[in-house]
């Protein structure tokens, strides 16, 4: 090492989100000293402004087998991923939501998104606040529970290596200055993506790519991607993987869904342009090819009144509003604040609440609100509301490219000893496609088998 260290702890995990908290907490519960550091001023990330949505199979809420679930990830994966990942997550899903209830986590139902044949995606709850920030704050409390040390404000900048080749220590800067920490047995990346990177995203992402809005946590610069690609780690999906997921606010950066409620999108000529049913990073990828990216959303009182009763409802909030008596006043509104063509809008809306009424959309064939479930209403009963949207996203598919037991692997197929990742700074799991509420599980399942591993292993 460069330096003497000045701490030290059996396993350094970086990045305190879903996978972070969950690697330390299952190292801790090994008897694993754990030093947590995450780069910003409050732990839980990007999972913290989540829904929160976890997939999992075989639970007393969704008792359908895992075969069927694996075959939903593999058609949302459009049939490109690496097949192990997936196994072990459809494997390993049960027990990690048995974890998670030992953990305090409580569920209050499930959700069918578009790609599932069964209602996958588990709803967490709690008493005042709900989804990614119930579960972060949750996650965090077991991890204190267990002595697990966090250090906030504190940001990874390199991994050294030994004399063998292991990762034995962690260069950090802290707001008292350069901190290096030796490491007893195992590193955890769990850091996030690079969302917030413009460089790696030019490097990496199409043409068009840079117009999408990251709503992730500010952390979300690469720097576990960073610090494993100067130890000569492999990488997989990464251009494949840089993708929109659901429309947001572009002022506040606040995910806006009132589409799986019964809204109607438009483009800013006033036209619809996919079926508003459709997992939601198809829409955005379409909303990417429309005049200046922008998605309307436009609704009217009872679907708003359905959506804030939904878990999105109750998570997503903060994005601006408009609100009319009339379709003719809120479509004026819209035309003043994002360009919307309000005459072509009106034409839509009506040829929208036409189809929805007889059950045919010749134009998109959206039948249900969501996949295959729910019925879209009219918009038809005033006051009317709109919402001004653009593609957001909420995680990058691309990573390193790690093993079934969550080791980081190099350039040359071997693992790098002492050093393990979990989360979105992983590629190969989603491959180019995603299911909804496969993210957050990932973080969740993979991040316990990493703190596992990390212990066991080492």
């Amino acid at each position: 090492m460069s330096s003497a260290p000045a701490r030290a702890a059996d396993v350094v995990v970086i990045g305190c989100g879903a996978a972070g908290l969950s690697a330390a907490i299952e190292a801790a519960d090994r008897g694993a000293q754990v030093i947590v550091i995450e780069s910003e001023a409050s732990p839980a990330g990007s999972t913290r402004l989540s829904a929160g949505y976890a997939a999992f199979c075989e639970t007393d809420l969704a008792p359908g087998p895992r075969e069927e679930l694996y075959q939903d990830l593999l058609e949302a994966h459009h049939g490109d991923h690496d097949e192990a990942l997936v196994r072990l997550y459809v494997d390993h899903a049960a027990a990690t939501y048995r974890r998670l209830l030992e953990l305090g986590v409580r569920f209050a139902g499930t959700f069918q998104f578009a790609h599932m044949h069964r209602p996958w995606a588990h709803e967490v709850a709690g008493p005042g606040v709900h989804g990614g920030a119930e579960l972060g704050r949750l996650l965090e409390i077991a991890a204190r529970e267990r002595g697990v040390e966090i250090l906030t404000s504190s940001r990874g900048r390199r991994l050294v290596r030994d004399e063998h080749g292991r990762v034995d220590a962690v260069m950090v800067d802290t707001p008292g200055g350069a901190l290096t920490l030796a490491v007893n047995r195992a590193v955890v990346l769990a850091s996030g993506g690079f969302t917030r990177n413009p460089a790696l995203i030019r490097n990496y992402g199409r043409p068009g790519t840079e117009r999408i809005l990251p709503i992730t946590g500010a952390g979300s610069r690469g720097d576990g991607l960073t610090m494993a690609l100067a130890l000569g780690a492999d990488t997989t999906y990464m251009a494949a993987g840089i993708a929109p997921t659901g429309p947001a606010d572009p002022v506040t950066a606040k995910g806006a869904m009132l589409v799986y409620s019964g809204a109607v999108i438009l483009n800013r000529d006033g036209r619809r342009f996919c079926d508003e049913s459709g997992l939601y990073n198809d829409i955005s990828w379409a909303a990417l090819e429309q005049p200046e990216a922008l998605i309307f959303q436009i609704y009217d009182e009872a679907i708003r009144d359905a959506h804030l009763r939904t878990m999105l409802g109750r998570v997503l909030s903060g994005y601006a509003e408009y609100k009319a008596e009339t379709m003719e006043a809120l479509l004026a509104l819209l035309q003043q604040a994002g360009g919307l063509d309000a005459g072509q809008a009106k034409l839509t809306v009506e040829a929208y609440n036409g189809a929805v009424r007889r059950g045919d959309d010749p134009g998109f064939g959206r039948r249900h609100l969501v996949g295959t479930s729910g019925t879209p209403p009219a918009i038809a009963s005033g006051p009317f509301y709109g919402i001004v949207t653009v593609p957001g996203t909420t995680h990058f598919n691309g990573g390193l490219k790690v093993d079934t037991a969550l080791r980081v692997i190099d350039v040359f197929g071997e693992p790098i000893a002492g050093l393990y990742a979990a989360g979105e700074v992983t590629g190969g799991f989603h491959g180019s496609g995603y299911l909804s509420a496969s993210h957050v599980g990932m973080a969740l399942i993979f991040g316990q088998l990493a703190g596992q591993n990390a212990m066991a292993g080492a």
